[in-house]
């Protein structure tokens, strides 16, 4: 009845005149009805197709139509839904069809896929099928949803039906990134994130590297002793005159470590208010979610010196401590992270200080270090895949949408060259909050630039893809004088309209990461397990 249903109502809306697209890997049965996507002009549409038999309710709860009908199929009548893909159907999506929701991955190696216009999942779900990494498919932080005038709930809805719409069956994770305070999380929770990326870094001293030793003796007794639940005292006790011996199951290294009381200090100065903010958020998830498993990752990345490893071992002694378990721990790395371009730094030296962070990350939970501004970091995949490819977690989200501009580049020039030249009048203030070594200087004019060379110089080359890249937020909410969108529509037109080429670069893009990490496709049907 399935094909001959489909088919039966494809003829309808042509006989209407009504040419869609029907997104034929969505077609599903469930309770006796079908569903399918479909795509009319540029507005994505959910199908159910019941027939009299089925009890009225069955199957279609929670569901709210715009337009319904009847089709004949033989002898039988079937009842038609023609749905909006809004929030509220979205949620009885996730109601009917567990695959839709987000779930909790634990220690599998992930990759995130954040995606700042609501049209790249697909893209990424091809990119992913058939490695061994999890996708968190839905993964924003509060601050790009307030850029890209996102809410949580339209983040979680578009990466739903983007998983029905391609019959993703695999699962994948929601992270609620960068989230400073009860509020954010409060938000998130609501929707049904299952993932909470904490970020104390207002908790952080970036200071502490360059205070005295007197200086950080009065710090160190202004510490957040409460929230620490001891006493300065037992700082000294618990580290001072001891020496740590690292391993873990399956190393054959012993990684040895010893305070003194100037690192000691140093180290707590740094981040024990962090880590006693971590642990206040832990604790309200933990009373929101009653029991049930959520995901938890603490960042600390966004701070102007590395993580040291022996501040790596005191933070994770700390958590342990404090029975906070985490999922997820990004550091700041040694070398330069930034937007939209490859590492910058010292190779050798990146993977020496990687292989002991990775040794603490297995000993003292385990839990996978997580790679914040991971996107395009090529020349470091090979050894972040070697020594932490089981447990890692990358994550990336500006780089798809320079992929988006790039299929925009290929198919309206015109429209590239507008959002280039917005670029340049918004790119100083936008920059503030990025750590870029662009200048304007550095980036031609786009009158300057013939079509067929606005790809490279623009998304090819650094210069240029910093340009684009912090400036994502002006583009996105710019607006006419009359209040409507200045790009934000035509962008999502071009790319509604050539979206298999879309899906395609993405893919292309997002699976050269994850090969070059040295993960191979594996045979068979994927599962996951929650560890």
């Amino acid at each position: 009845m399935d094909n001959a249903a489909v088919r039966r109502f494809r003829e309808l809306l042509k006989g209407c005149k009504r040419p869609v697209k029907i997104y034929e890997s969505s077609i599903t049965t469930d309770n006796g009805c079908v569903f399918l996507l479909l795509r009319e002009r540029l507005e994505r549409k959910l199908v159910i197709l019941c027939s009299e038999e089925v009890e009225v309710d069955k199957g279609r709860e929670g569901f709210v139509a715009e337009e319904t009908g009847e089709i004949k199929v033989g002898r039988t009548v079937l009842k038609y839904l023609v749905c909006a893909c809004n929030h509220q159907n979205a949620s009885a999506l996730r109601e009917a069809f567990l695959f839709t929701s987000p779930r909790v991955m634990g220690l599998t190696p992930a990759v995130g896929t954040g995606d700042r216009i609501g049209l790249a999942t697909p893209g990424h779900i091809r990119a992913v099928k058939g490695f061994g990494l999890f996708p968190v498919l839905a993964q924003q932080s509060i601050r790009e949803m307030t850029r890209t005038s996102r809410s949580p709930e339209e983040v979680l809805d578009d990466v739903s039906w983007a998983v029905f719409q391609e019959g993703y069956r695999d699962g994948f994770a929601a992270d609620a990134d960068h989230l400073k305070n009860k509020g954010d999380i409060d938000a998130t929770f609501k929707v049904g994130f299952t993932m909470y990326t904490i970020d104390p870094s207002d908790h952080v001293d970036g200071r502490a590297d360059k205070y005295d030793l007197e200086s950080l003796r009065k710090k160190f007794e202004t510490l957040p002793w409460d929230g620490l639940q001891c006493e300065a005292e037992d700082y000294f006790e618990r580290y001072l005159g001891r020496k740590f011996e690292v391993s873990a199951p399956g190393e054959t290294r012993i990684l040895k470590l010893e305070f003194t009381e100037e690192k000691l200090l140093r180290a707590a100065v740094k981040y024990s208010a962090a880590i006693a903010h971590t642990a206040r958020m832990r604790r309200h998830l933990e009373n929101l979610f009653k029991g049930k498993e959520f995901d938890l990752e603490m960042s600390v990345d966004e701070t102007e010196t590395p993580t040291s490893i022996l501040e790596h071992f005191f933070i994770a002694s700390e958590l342990k401590r404090l029975r906070v378990p985490v999922q997820g721990l990004a550091l700041r790395f040694v070398g330069e992270f930034e937007k939209a371009v490859d590492y910058i730094g010292d190779v050798k030296k990146f993977e020496k200080t990687l292989r002991d962070h990775a040794l603490i990350a297995k000993a003292l939970g385990p839990y996978k270090l997580s790679i914040h501004s991971g996107s395009d970091k090529f020349s470091v995949y090979p050894i972040l895949g070697r020594l932490a490819g089981d447990l890692i977690h990358l994550k990336t989200a500006g780089t798809s949408y320079l992929e988006a501009l790039r299929v925009v580049a290929r198919h309206e020039p015109r429209l590239f060259r507008e959002i280039v030249s917005y670029c340049f009048g918004c790119f100083e203030g936008d920059r503030r909050t990025y750590h870029v070594s662009t200048e304007l200087s550095m980036v031609p004019k786009p009158e300057d630039v013939k079509d067929e060379d606005l790809e490279k110089t623009y998304l090819d080359e650094n210069p240029g893809r910093q340009l684009l890249h912090v400036t994502f937020g002006s583009i996105l909410t710019a607006k006419r004088n009359d209040g409507t969108w200045l790009f934000r529509n035509r962008l999502r037109k071009v790319l509604i309209e050539n979206e298999e080429d879309h899906y395609r670069t993405v893919a292309a893009h997002l699976g050269r990461h994850i090969s070059t990490l040295g993960l191979k496709r594996l045979k068979g049907k994927q599962t996951w397990q929650t560890l």
